[in-house]
């Protein structure tokens, strides 16, 4: 193995690893704490804010790795001779995908703000039903179902690109 693979392969796996802390930690959020919170009356405890705060560190840290990882192995593949434009379609819609998560997860941060300082307004219309079916499609679920699809395009490029290497 040559210097680059070495670098390579751990780009890959660093760039893996930290998709993998994003999504799952999104799940862990998912299925534990806000279940816990729900059966427990709904109050947010102590400890779930804590994690939830240290949450929000690590996901910053993600996609910054992400982004920085992500870029390298794009511009790698993308020169590569047998490259196809399949790979570099499939590579935008994946990339795009991941911007609505960055998007998902700076709003979400950035944009919290008490619920006791919103106008009355703000409050009736987060009761709507349409105003649940946005939340559901902009908040953590969607997140969650974004990250899913993306491991899916990643498998489906490892597919494209080991398929334009042997010319099947």
């Amino acid at each position: 193995m040559i210097l680059e693979e070495i670098f390579l392969l751990l780009t890959r796996w660093i760039h893996a690893m930290a998709a993998v802390i994003w999504v799952g930690g999104s799940l862990f959020v998912v299925l534990v704490l806000r279940t816990r919170n729900n059966s427990g009356g709904g109050n947010i405890s102590a400890m779930s804010s804590a994690a939830l705060d240290q949450f929000r560190g690590l996901v910053d840290s993600c996609i910054a790795v992400l982004v920085v990882t992500g870029t390298i192995l794009f511009f790698n593949r993308i020169t590569d001779v047998s490259t196809s434009s399949m790979y570099v379609i499939t590579a935008t819609v994946k990339i795009v995908i991941s911007l609505w998560m960055i998007a998902i997860a700076r709003r979400r941060w950035v944009g919290r703000r008490p619920t006791n300082t919103e106008p009355a307004y703000v409050l009736v219309w987060r009761r709507r039903p349409v105003a649940k079916v946005m939340g559901l499609m902009s908040g953590i679920n969607m997140t969650i179902l974004l990250g899913i699809t993306v491991f899916f395009l990643s498998d489906l490029l490892a597919f494209i690109f080991e398929d334009g290497l042997t010319g099947r």
